[in-house]
């Protein structure tokens, strides 16, 4: 008789290992995941400095636009101060300049306060970017080693996936549709170890390692002695019992 037991608990072992070979070769290996996360994070932080200093650039172009056309529309009320017929007018002409002339102050300062935005950004800029050629550097290292020994673990991952396959086809179809659903539903935990607790007297009772689940002594024997394939009666996971439980 198989042990399908075993065989099920193999391909769930072959499937995590075959599981963390595809994840490292989709993203970053986790022995360099630190440093790609403060590659990261100084990028951000050179972009973001960047676009500041960009958009004050921008925002000064059009202040100084803004302040040469105030400039303009009081030079024209200036003018008018010959022409005028009467002390209401004269009067009326005078509150119009002394509104230019605040205007124009509030946007010669908005154009220093952009220009000392964008100097305080450009000076971050430079300061960011001497530290952060060291890191570049450190990460561009770290990656030719990872891009160097990527074709060896994609070699695993074939061979983890024929492995997977050969113990797949041990096993009934509609136990490797279910662990399938199970392992979706949970995330690849698919299996649950069986655990057991010495009571006093040296009885022993058998739990579910996942929820917890009472489990029965002779559903624990069945799996021992027969290889059976059982599911916990609480969370519906494949139980696995360790040959030293």
């Amino acid at each position: 008789m198989k042990d399908l037991a075993r065989h099920l608990a193999t391909y769930h072992r072959l499937a995590h290992e075959l599981a963390r070979a595809r994840a490292r070769l989709a993203g970053v290996p986790e022995e360099m995941q630190a440093l790609h996360d403060e590659h990261v994070a100084a990028q951000a932080e050179l972009d973001s400095l960047a676009a500041t200093a960009e958009e004050a650039r921008q925002q000064r172009a059009v202040r100084e636009g803004a302040v040469t056309a105030a400039q303009d529309q009081l030079q024209k009320f200036q003018q008018q101060v010959p022409r005028v017929r009467n002390q209401r007018e004269y009067g009326a002409l005078l509150t119009e300049i002394d509104h230019a002339k605040s205007n124009l102050r509030a946007l010669e300062e908005a154009v220093l306060e952009v220009l000392e935005t964008a100097e305080s950004a450009t000076r971050a800029l430079e300061e960011r970017r001497g530290d952060f050629a060291d890191l570049a550097s450190r990460y561009a290292a770290a990656l030719a080693e990872w891009e160097a020994r990527k074709p060896e673990v994609a070699a695993r991952a074939d061979d983890l996936e024929r492995e997977a396959a050969a113990v797949r086809g041990e096993l009934p179809r509609a136990v490797v549709a279910h662990y399938e659903r199970l392992a979706e539903r949970y995330r690849g935990e698919a299996l649950a170890d069986v655990l057991s607790v010495e009571r006093a007297g040296g009885s022993v009772i058998w739990h579910c390692g996942s929820c917890n689940y009472q489990v029965r002594p002779q559903v624990v024997l069945e799996i021992r002695t027969r290889g059976a394939i059982v599911q916990c009666d609480g969370c519906r996971r494949f139980l696995h019992v360790s040959e030293t439980a």
